[in-house]
């Protein structure tokens, strides 16, 4: 790691300032070379770590200042004084529930000095680009801040870290807990409290055993423990409005995140292959992160050099950290984890004072804030307004219901450790070995898993996050009473965190699926069932004995395209028309079996190549309100894309007698033979399919759906985005495969829809705006330069950048 040889390189330097005299201003300057390839990605080449930072954020700032300028402004809770009014209630949560400055820079000075440095350096790199920017603004600074009329400012280390904090934070946000609970009071309404928990228990199962696991076999320790005898009561007046309420708060914010390009729906896959199931006897690694498909993408492409570091991949944009990449002896990526660190606590209030809650006894009085923000109005003119915010001992009060005596705070585990985080992600850019990468990896708080893969052969996944031990007498499915007898236990040991170095299956695999076997989510739980859309890469994997770099890429394109339900759902139906020799069902039946369960348009005519998925669309909707429609009522709407979610359809496989695990439902969900329930909605389906395209089966094909990388925020500048369309896939934004030969790594990648976000003030846009679009469309690749040798054969720039120390 860089530690050892950062404390040589200070000796060193110690004992040349003993000797030499101290050198003037104007002559302390470093210099660091910037090589830019043919598609314009920056390979950093610094005589130490200091340098190299700083031009990291020098060429970042020179890139996407004005994504930069966005990111930090959605972070800060300051994007209502730019973009108007209606961005005014997310600006208040990012700062109700974020650090006030003064926090943030606490946080900074406790860090260790090697993260202190580098943040330090990373945001005086962009400063000096904002500098050369004011002098020369025509030139330097793109079109959308002339448009907005806005003016960039210096960044501080404040800005880099909170970036991180809220960023992060907000990716492993949940209020679930609250619609939980919303739907179990609905339900008890309806059907009274047995059906009601039935019910519930199909939906929210607590562990489903039959889950697909990244580590199957490796155990881990976080079973659900309950002490049903002495249960919490967790019923609490007035939550159907209080849920109501929340969920319209959290659409909003979402809606206004995506609308300023900040990523919030993430996901991301990988795939880890081990020497003795790869065809080559080397390492493989793909990572395919889900971000939104976004112009500017979210993240960004780099090549670092400097003594005791080479690295090449990307990260979120306004982080120095590499996310996804390789080294000369290792690759890496990482996914979301779906872990539960998040808990809704109600608090219980004073019927004399709306603004004391009870704990432990006695009445407390929350801690106030006011905080004052900007907002430009509908004429144009800037505004301000104050907001005052409250918090208890487990976070800030999202929601204030005085007419019931509730309130409800927010516990994230990881709060007020976000900088111990940021620091080992930087730090597992800086391991040599799978043990140091793990050792980083136990330090992260957050819920991400890490993969790794080396040149040895050895691969590793490596589950992070600070999971909390909760009262075995709540239903943590549900909000958390927050009098005081029900608090966190303290947390589980990082040592009994889900991992496996060189695990016996001889690959890794993971779509956000859960890591172990044993290890459960919470009110997220529907999350992780044996529906689950990671078995397309389980399934696709054990189907080849050795696979190369080529295999993995046809898999991802297989993933990326699949229907998801036709892995159970489409067997059901083809094995009940087979049951019936129908002969009205003849042609349907053959459509759905020449379908090879992809949403192609190879022909690119626009339209999908099958009637059978034609066919397939159009009756699966119906199956699943067929079968819960009636019996939820009331419910159905907040529950339909639960029980019918993009990870799968667990429920409806269990419903159906589809399962091959040992959860059953509680609940008769299925109120008569599964293939009348399935042939009844395709008889509905092919019904309206005959009205739409008559009854010629073969001419039954529906308009393909299309994507572009856009970002909505700016409707009015139609530069800024990309209109390109491509087939819409649920892929990666980013793709990168890597194999670690013993020569060091040999890789592929493409990050779309191009490196450099800038718009010239006349609305030309940058050549390397949107120039890998069309490979990532075409599913091609551009190389990933890691050695000089290689970088200097694609190089089309070279530049060097004085930095005054």
């Amino acid at each position: 790691m860089h530690k050892k040889g950062l404390t040589l390189f200070l000796t060193f330097v110690l004992l040349l300032a003993s000797i030499t005299p101290v050198l003037a201003d104007s002559q302390k300057k470093g210099t660091a070379k910037i090589v830019r390839d043919n598609y314009g990605v920056p390979h950093i080449y610094a005589n130490n770590n200091e340098d190299l930072y700083f031009t990291y954020g020098y060429v970042m700032a020179e890139d996407r200042l004005f994504q930069l300028e966005t990111f930090r402004r959605g972070n800060n809770g300051t994007v209502a004084e730019v973009f108007g009014e209606k961005f005014l209630a997310r600006d208040q949560q990012m700062r109700r529930d974020g650090y006030t400055d003064q926090e943030v820079q606490k946080m900074i000075t406790k860090m260790d000095g090697f993260s202190k440095k580098v943040i330090r350096n990373f945001a005086a790199g962009i400063s000096l680009y904002v500098e050369e920017a004011f002098k020369d603004p025509d030139e330097k600074l793109s079109k959308e801040f002339h448009d907005y009329k806005v003016t960039p400012k210096a960044w501080t280390e404040v800005d880099v870290l909170r970036l991180f904090m809220s960023s992060m934070g907000v990716f492993m946000d949940s209020e679930q807990e609250i619609q939980n609970a919303k739907i179990l009071a609905q339900l008890e309404k309806q059907y009274g409290p047995e059906a009601a928990k039935k019910m519930f228990d199909d939906i929210f199962w607590e562990n489903d055993p039959a889950s697909p696991s990244t580590l199957p076999d490796e155990g881990a320790v976080n079973p659900v423990k309950k002490d049903t005898k002495k249960a919490a009561n967790q019923q609490f007046p007035g939550i159907e409005r209080a849920s109501e309420t929340v969920t319209e708060k959290r659409n909003d914010f979402v809606a206004a995140s995506e609308e300023l390009g900040l990523p919030l729906k993430i996901g991301s896959n990988a795939v880890v292959i081990g020497p003795e199931k790869s065809a080559t006897g080397n390492a493989l690694l793909m990572g395919g992160p889900q971000y939104n498909f976004s112009a500017p993408g979210s993240v960004y492409e780099v090549g670092l050099h400097a003594p005791g570091i080479d690295i090449e991949g990307s990260g979120l944009i306004g982080l120095p950290i590499i996310m996804f990449g390789t080294k000369e002896y290792y690759a890496f990526t990482s996914t979301y984890g779906v872990g539960n660190l998040v808990d809704i606590f109600v608090e219980t209030l004073n019927p004399e004072n709306p603004y004391q809650y009870l704990y432990k006894g006695k009445w407390l009085d929350m801690e106030k804030r006011v905080e004052t923000f900007t907002y430009k109005d509908n004429n144009g003119e800037l505004k301000e307004v104050t907001k005052e915010f409250y918090s208890t001992v487990h976070g800030p009060v999202t929601l204030l219901d005085k007419e019931n005596n509730t309130a409800y705070s927010k516990s994230w585990s990881f709060r007020g450790t976000e900088a111990q985080s940021w620091s080992a992600y930087l730090e597992s850019n800086w391991a040599d070995t799978i043990k140091e990468f793990h050792k980083e990896a136990q330090e992260m708080t957050m819920s991400i898993n890490w993969y790794y893969a080396d040149k040895e052969g050895n691969i590793g996944h490596f589950y992070t996050g600070k999971y909390p031990i909760r009262d075995e007498r709540v239903d943590v499915r549900l909000p958390t009473p927050g009098t005081g007898e029900y608090e966190w236990k303290g947390f589980i040991k990082t040592k009994d965190h889900p991992y496996a170095i060189n695990p016996k299956t001889g690959y890794i695999v993971n779509w956000n699926n859960r890591p172990d076997s044993n290890w459960t989510n919470g009110e997220l739980s529907f999350m992780w069932g044996e529906d689950h859309r990671v078995q397309q890469f389980i399934d696709l994997v054990n189907a080849k004995d050795k696979l190369t770099v080529d295999d993995i890429d046809d898999i991802n394109y297989h993933a990326s395209y699949v229907n998801l339900r036709t892995k159970w759902f489409k067997p059901m139906l083809m094995e009940a028309l087979e049951k019936t020799n129908d002969p009205r069902y003849q042609e349907v039946y053959e459509a759905l079996q020449d379908w090879n369960n992809l949403n192609e348009d190879n022909n690119k005519d626009g339209m999908y190549d099958s009637p059978g998925l034609t066919i397939f669309e159009a009756w699966w909707p119906i199956v699943v309100d067929n079968l819960y429609k009636a019996q939820l009522g009331d419910a159905y709407p907040s529950l339909k894309g639960i029980i019918d979610h993009r990870y799968g359809s667990s429920l409806t496989l269990r419903a159906l007698g589809g399962s091959n695990g040992p959860l059953k439902t509680n609940y008769q969900w299925l109120n008569e033979d599964t293939d009348r329930l399935l042939l009844t909605a395709l008889d509905q389906a092919l019904e309206k399919l005959e009205e739409e395209h008559g009854t010629h089966v073969s001419t039954w094909l529906k308009p393909a759906r299309m994507m572009v990388f856009t970002n909505t925020s700016l409707v009015g500048l139609p530069q800024y985005g990309s209109e390109t369309k491509l087939l819409e896939a649920n892929r990666g934004s980013e793709n990168h495969y890597i194999e670690l030969t013993k020569n060091g790594p040999n890789g592929v990648n493409v990050n779309p829809p191009g490196q450099i976000g800038f718009i010239k003030k006349d609305g030309t846009l940058h050549t390397h705006y949107e120039d890998q679009i069309e490979l990532f469309a075409n599913w091609e690749y551009k190389p990933v330069l890691f050695t000089e040798q290689d970088v200097e054969k694609y190089a089309v720039s070279t530049k060097v950048l004085e930095i005054k120390k």
